[in-house]
């Protein structure tokens, strides 16, 4: 092993969860919009549910309003907003915040987002996205 094998990686500051702006989706087309995905279940507790779809290469993570992560306060409109992170397995897309409400869907694009399977496969395992 070399000398530069030993020496710590230092991450960019754009991939850092505490430096990333959230900033709103494309609305996605019918095409993408019609495909359920198959979710896998890595991680579930109180304060987020992980679902990941592999076919697709992405991740979805349910922030409940009860989750008590102190990083999801600036990113909440109000205290009863869930919060549905879109994350593509790729480096060259940045993950994207969608605010949900349990009457509206997502407050950027309404009920045809995408973000809408999360929230359905959340409610069918059992998973309560909006309490």
């Amino acid at each position: 092993m070399s000398e530069t094998d030993r020496e710590p990686v230092h991450l960019p500051t754009s991939i850092l969860r505490s430096s990333r702006v959230s900033s709103p989706a494309p609305v996605p087309s019918p095409r993408e919009s019609a495909v359920a995905p198959a979710f896998s279940v890595p991680r579930r507790t109180d304060n987020e549910l992980i679902l990941f779809d592999e076919a697709a290469s992405e991740s979805w993570i349910v922030y409940p309003p009860r989750s008590a992560y102190a990083f999801l306060r600036s990113r909440r409109r109000a205290a009863t907003t869930t919060i549905v992170e879109h994350h593509p397995w790729t480096a060259s897309a940045s993950p994207v915040d969608h605010p949900l409400d349990a009457r509206d869907g997502c407050l950027v694009h309404g009920l045809q987002c995408r973000a809408q399977f999360a929230i359905g496969a959340a409610v069918r395992l059992g998973y309560d996205p909006f309490s």
